[in-house]
């Protein structure tokens, strides 16, 4: 499932990339590293520990990310494209000496907007994308042989702040990113699908050209 999502959205973005330079847009595209720390209420964890049979703390994990965005000047430093975002967690230590891996990932419809420089790559903006993914939540005892997974699929919301810094030819961002998601896997020993509600706070360093 998670390589399938990966050659799709590969495929869309090679699309979209290609519909956008015969056109004559311009197109910036950009790719990012960060880290997050994971954000998981009450109801969830206890899905969770219920699926996973154990209980943990969400840890940090890091962000990757690909996207492009078509910015034509006529929009005044707005741009809509497409963008990949996964997390992809570091163990965190759960009970009976077990640990928990999150990793989630998901193709989303993006925009970004200057607000001061109204001149896209350049300057304050905010940004925003709208996605389907999928979550996915491993717990592990090496010991025990104990080797638990559990799935949800669903939407994703993301909102982000941040300033970039533009050069000749390529612009460097500091981003602050928050994300909401909901998600819904099927639990063993539970009838009704059940909802998965996650969310990440962190910050990325995204290059652009």
């Amino acid at each position: 499932m998670k390589t399938n999502l990966f050659v799709v959205s590969a495929l869309l973005l090679t699309v979209q990339y290609s519909i956008a330079q015969s056109q004559k847009l311009r197109i910036y595209s950009e790719i990012g590293l960060g880290a997050g720390q994971a954000i998981i209420n009450t109801k969830t964890k206890a899905a969770l520990k219920n699926a996973l049979g154990g209980g943990f703390e969400p840890g940090i994990g890091n962000n990757l990310m690909m996207a492009f965005y078509v910015s034509p000047e006529s929009w005044k430093g707005l741009g809509i494209g497409s963008k990949i975002h996964g997390t992809f967690g570091s163990p965190s230590n759960g009970d009976n000496g077990s640990k928990y891996v999150f990793n989630y990932y998901n193709l989303a419809i993006a925009s970004k907007y200057f607000l001061l420089s109204r001149s896209f790559n350049k300057g304050l903006f905010v940004s925003g994308s709208f996605g389907f993914g999928q979550f996915t939540s491993k717990r592990l005892n090496e010991t025990a042989n104990e080797y638990q997974h559990q799935y949800a699929i669903g939407t994703s919301l993301t909102g982000g702040i941040g300033y970039t810094i533009p050069f000749k030819k390529t612009a460097l961002s500091l981003e602050l990113q928050y994300e909401n998601a909901n998600r819904n896997g099927t639990v063993n020993g539970v009838k009704e699908s059940v909802k998965f509600q996650t969310g990440q706070f962190g910050g990325n360093v995204i290059l652009s050209f």
